[in-house]
């Protein structure tokens, strides 16, 4: 079964108020776009040792392709690991 959504957790890089938080996560959505991912989230999640999260919605050819690309260096958070997912039948 192919991989459709990828949950990514890290840590949140530097900020100074909440508008460039909030525009770091902007900028983040619109790199996805470019190949073809769609975001869900920001979220804060609970039962990790990491402080954002989001979701990620594509291929896994299109999500292999983000990776490493000027896309993930967008990314509002460093540390980050992901865990794939597949949708049920």
């Amino acid at each position: 079964m192919p991989f459709t959504h990828y949950v990514i957790f890290g840590e949140n890089k530097p900020y100074k108020d909440v508008e460039e938080y909030k525009k770091q996560w902007a900028d983040y959505e619109k790199a996805l776009k470019k190949h073809n991912l769609k975001m869900v989230g920001p979220f804060g999640p609970f039962g990790v040792s990491e402080d954002a999260a989001v979701i990620i919605e594509g291929s896994i050819t299109d999500f292999e392709k983000y990776i490493g690309s000027e896309a993930m260096e967008k990314a509002p958070m460093t540390k980050a690991r992901t865990i794939s997912l597949w949708k049920m039948p």
